[in-house]
């Protein structure tokens, strides 16, 4: 994974309804462009995940940065706070367990597609490097 990002790459599944439409959300709520986004399966992505296993990538977004990566509910402390328009947001959520931000987005994951059907589909943002 490369250690030398300019900014920290938000990784995420494109063939998901409702993955693209949060991708799409974070796009317009990252006004700084502040982020790169890709989807999992962009080749551009592959040399960010050689240290995630081909089994469990697919099972969760992921946020690289630093050459680090988090991903689960977790993960969403740091998304939020990659973004400066968000960074209130970000303190709010790291009060809480990581282990109940783990479970929420397991929950949420379980239900993606339903979840997906309630959001306006669109194209899946790509911003790299």
């Amino acid at each position: 994974m490369p250690d030398e990002l300019s900014r920290p790459v938000l990784l995420y599944d494109a063939d998901c309804r409702l993955c693209r439409f949060v991708a799409r959300v974070v796009l317009r709520l990252d006004r700084h462009d502040e982020l790169g986004l890709l989807p999992l399966h962009d080749d551009d992505a592959a040399e960010l995940l050689v240290d995630v296993s081909e089994r469990v990538r697919p099972e969760t977004w992921r946020l690289v940065a630093k050459g680090e990566d988090v991903g689960y509910g977790r993960g969403a402390v740091e998304l939020l706070r990659a973004m400066r328009l968000t960074r209130p947001a970000a303190r709010m959520l790291a009060a809480l367990p990581p282990s109940l931000l783990d479970r929420l987005y397991v929950v949420v994951a379980r239900n993606r597609r339903r979840l997906g059907r309630l959001v306006p589909d669109g194209p899946a943002p790509r911003r790299y490097p």
